[in-house]
């Protein structure tokens, strides 16, 4: 699996080192979430394999954008909210089974094109052609049982 762009995408446990360097710049409830190895592997707890089901761009307040990204797990709905973006990049070559089966998603911080600092979700599909890539200020993830 390869993980955070900023840390060159090594192994889980270099994933985990990275992420104690970001810690400090991230909610503690992402963190918990992205940290678990669970949420990596392939079992009924992680993302592997999910399909978007939907994908919600908002104008929140004027300057103030929102984006829900919607997956569909094994038995479980996962809802990625990211506040107060600053860019966002949807790679959709083609929409009819590209975005199901996800590979791997990462979260870290990284630099937008504006040079600022900011929470970066990252989901990657087959065959490298499915990107979901969002900078945000704030990012959540949550999930339900389905």
């Amino acid at each position: 699996m390869k993980y955070n762009k900023s840390y060159e995408g090594r192994t889980f446990e270099a994933y985990i080192e990275y992420l104690q360097t970001i810690k400090h710049k991230i909610p503690k409830a992402l963190f918990d979430f992205i940290s678990d190895p669970q949420r990596h592997d392939l079992g009924e707890k992680s993302l592997h394999d999910c399909r978007v089901e939907k994908i919600e761009y908002e104008c929140v307040s004027k300057g103030n954008y929102q984006l829900s990204l919607i997956l569909a797990g094994e038995n479980r709905i996962f809802t990625v909210k990211c506040m107060n973006i600053s860019q966002f990049h949807i790679n959709q070559v083609n929409f009819g089974d590209l975005y199901k089966d996800l590979i791997t998603y990462e979260v870290g911080v990284e630099q937008d094109t504006f040079k600022n600092d900011k929470i970066v979700f990252r989901a990657k599909f087959p065959f490298e052609k499915g990107v979901i890539e969002v900078f945000s200020e704030k990012m959540e993830i949550d999930e339900a049982l389905q």
